[in-house]
C-alpha cells in the first residue's frame, strides 16, 4: 500500500494480485486533518469497478456527520464489503464497521459503543435543538447496530453505559461474524492505555448470551403464535364445512324420503287406474255382448202376425205397451219391440 499521508486519516488502493478487489484503511480520527468524507468518496470512485472491499479499521471514532456519509457510501456500494477490526473500532468507527456484509475482528481488538456527543454553544433553545439532534443521531446509530443480538432497548442501555466489547463478547453478541488473529494496534490511535482502562465496562458474557437467547425465544413465540392463529382459523373453517356437510346430509335424507313417498303415491294411482280400467273394459265387454245379442235377436225373431186382432189389440194404450217394454231384460227389449210393435194402439 502507498504510504498514508500524514494529513489524512484514511487510505485505499486496489489489492495486489487480486482482481476487482481493494483495501480501504481507516486508521485515525474520522474527519481529522480537515479532510472530510467527500475525499473518501472521491478516492473510492476512482478505484473503478470493484467486487470486494476489504475495510480495515483502527480508529477511536470522530465526526458523526462524516462517519454517516462513509457508512451510507459503503452500504450502497455494489461491492461486497468485508470489515476487519484490526485494533479499535470505537464510537463512530464502530458504526462504519457495521457497513460490512461480513465483519471480522482481531482477537485482541476492541469494539466500543456509546451515545453521540457534541460541543454546543448558544442559548437554551439552541442547546435543546442540539439535544434533539443527538437523539435522532442515536436512533440512526442504533439502526446500524441492529445486526447484533440486542433489542433496541438493550442497545440504548449499552450506549448509555459506554460499553466496550472484546472480540469474544462481540462475537457472542452478533456484532461480528468471525474472530481472526490479533494485530498490533497502530500508534496513531492515541492513548491505548486509557482505552484499556475502560475494559471493565464490558457486559458479562452471561448477559450477552441471555440477551441472544431471549431474542430467539421471542422469534419462536412469534412463530408459534402465528401458527396457532392459522390453525385456529383452519379448524374453524373445517368445523364450518362439517356443519354444512351435516346439513346437506339432512337435506338429502329429506329428498330421498319425499322421493319414496312420491313413488308410492304414483304406484297407488297406477294400481287404482288399472283396476278402474279393468272394470271399464269388463263393463264395456258386457255392454257390447248385450248389444250384439239384441241385434242377433232382432234378426232371428219372427214378428207376430197382424192377422190376430186379439193379439194386436192386447194393449189398451201406449203407456201400457211401453211399461211392458221397460219390464223386458236389457238385451231383449229391442227384440220384444220388433215382435210386438204391431200391438201398439193405433
Amino acid at each position: 500500500m502507498t504510504e498514508k499521508p500524514q494529513n489524512n486519516w484514511f487510505a485505499m488502493e486496489a489489492t495486489k494480485d487480486v482482481a476487482a478487489s481493494a483495501d480501504v484503511y481507516i486508521y485515525d480520527e474520522i474527519g481529522g486533518y480537515e479532510v472530510n468524507a467527500q475525499s473518501f468518496m472521491d478516492e473510492l470512485d476512482a478505484l473503478g469497478e470493484i467486487e470486494t472491499i476489504n475495510l480495515r479499521i483502527n480508529s477511536p471514532g470522530g465526526s458523526i456527520v462524516e462517519g454517516n456519509v462513509i457508512y451510507n457510501t459503503l452500504k450502497r456500494h455494489g461491492a461486497k464489503v468485508i470489515t476487519h477490526i484490526d485494533g479499535i473500532a470505537a464510537s463512530m468507527a464502530s458504526v462504519i464497521a457495521m457497513a460490512g456484509d461480513e465483519i471480522h475482528m482481531a482477537s485482541n481488538a476492541f469494539l466500543m459503543i456509546h451515545n453521540p456527543w457534541t460541543v454546543s454553544i448558544g442559548d437554551s433553545d439552541k442547546l435543546r435543538k442540539d439535544a434533539d439532534l443527538m437523539d435522532k443521531m442515536k436512533l440512526n446509530i442504533i439502526n446500524a447496530y441492529s445486526r447484533s443480538g440486542y433489542s433496541t432497548e438493550e442497545l440504548e442501555q449499552l450506549m448509555d453505559a459506554e460499553t466496550w466489547l472484546t472480540a469474544d463478547e462481540a462475537l457472542k453478541a452478533e456484532f461480528i461474524d468471525e474472530i481472526e488473529g490479533g494485530l498490533e494496534a497502530a500508534a496513531s490511535i492515541g492513548d491505548m492505555n486509557a482505552a484499556l482502562e475502560k475494559i471493565d465496562k464490558t457486559l458479562p458474557i452471561d448477559k450477552i448470551v441471555a440477551s441472544i437467547a431471549a431474542k430467539h425465544k421471542s422469534e419462536v413465540e412469534e412463530i408459534s403464535a402465528s401458527f396457532e392463529a392459522e390453525a385456529k382459523e383452519l379448524n374453524a373453517e373445517i368445523a364450518s364445512n362439517v356443519d354444512q356437510l351435516a346439513k346437506n346430509a339432512v337435506q338429502i335424507a329429506e329428498f330421498e324420503a319425499k322421493e319414496t313417498a312420491l313413488t308410492e303415491q304414483i304406484d297407488t294411482i297406477v294400481a287404482k287406474h288399472e283396476v278402474e280400467l279393468t272394470e271399464a273394459r269388463s263393463a264395456g265387454a258386457d255392454l257390447i255382448a248385450a248389444k250384439a245379442a239384441e241385434i242377433m235377436m232382432q234378426n232371428t225373431v219372427t214378428p207376430v202376425s197382424s192377422d190376430n186382432e186379439n193379439v194386436v189389440n192386447m194393449f189398451a194404450n201406449t203407456d201400457e205397451y211401453w211399461n211392458e217394454y221397460n219390464r223386458q231384460e236389457p238385451g231383449k227389449k229391442n227384440a220384444w219391440h220388433l215382435a210386438n210393435k204391431s200391438r201398439l194402439p193405433q
